[in-house]
C-alpha cells in the first residue's frame, strides 16, 4: 500500500533494553529468610488476594500513564489496601513526564485509484509518549508495517523521511 498520508500525529520507535546480568553478583540468603521468602511466596501463589487488587486497578481506575489522575487513584488505593494490611506507607511528591493524547487525524491525499479532489480518511492514533506533528501536518511516502519486527527489518534508512503505518488489528479484549 503506498501514498502520501497528510497526518497530526507522530511516531516512535522502541526497543525494550536487554539486561546484562553477566555481573552480576550471587549473595547467598540465610537459611531462615529463605524459608520466610518461600513461605511468603507459596502463600501469594495459593490466594487470590494479588489478582483482586490487579483486577481493582484495572477494571475500576482503567490505564494509569504517568502524571495522569487515574495513576495518582491508583497509588492512593494502593497506599490504602497497604496501610489496611498493617504497613506504615508515605505518599511522596514525584515529577514525572506525562503524555497528553492530542487530536488524531489523518487522510490519504494521493493514492491509486483515487477520485479527483477526494482523500481517504484513515482511523489512527497515536503511540503513547510520541511527538506532535506540526499543525499544518506532514505529507509523505507511507510505509506499512504489522509490527515492530516488520519496522525493525526495514532499517532506517528505508523509513527516514517516511510515514510508518502500523496495520494492527484492534484488540477489542484490550479495550478500556
Amino acid at each position: 500500500m503506498g501514498g502520501v498520508l497528510t497526518t497530526s500525529l507522530g511516531a516512535q520507535t522502541a526497543s525494550p533494553a536487554k539486561r546484562d546480568d553477566s555481573n552480576e553478583v550471587q549473595v547467598p540468603l540465610p537459611a531462615e529468610l529463605r524459608a520466610q521468602l518461600i513461605s511468603l511466596r507459596d502463600a501469594a501463589l495459593a490466594d487470590d488476594y494479588a489478582f483482586h487488587q490487579a483486577e481493582h486497578l484495572t477494571e475500576n481506575i482503567g490505564p494509569r500513564p504517568s502524571g495522569s489522575a487515574q495513576a495518582k487513584q491508583a497509588s492512593e488505593y494502593v497506599a490504602d489496601q497497604l496501610r489496611h494490611l498493617g504497613l506504615e506507607v508515605r505518599l511522596e511528591e514525584l515529577k514525572v513526564p506525562h503524555w497528553v493524547r492530542g487530536q488524531e487525524s489523518a487522510e490519504l491525499v494521493e493514492y491509486p485509484g483515487q477520485v479527483p479532489e477526494v482523500s481517504q480518511k484513515i482511523v489512527v492514533t497515536a503511540l503513547g509518549g510520541s511527538t506532535a506533528t506540526p499543525a499544518e501536518g506532514v505529507t509523505a511516502e507511507v510505509v506499512v508495517v504489522r509490527n515492530f519486527a516488520e519496522l525493525n527489518e526495514l532499517g532506517r534508512s528505508r523509513v527516514m523521511g517516511k510515514i510508518v503505518l502500523f496495520d494492527f488489528p484492534f484488540d477489542t479484549r484490550k479495550a478500556a
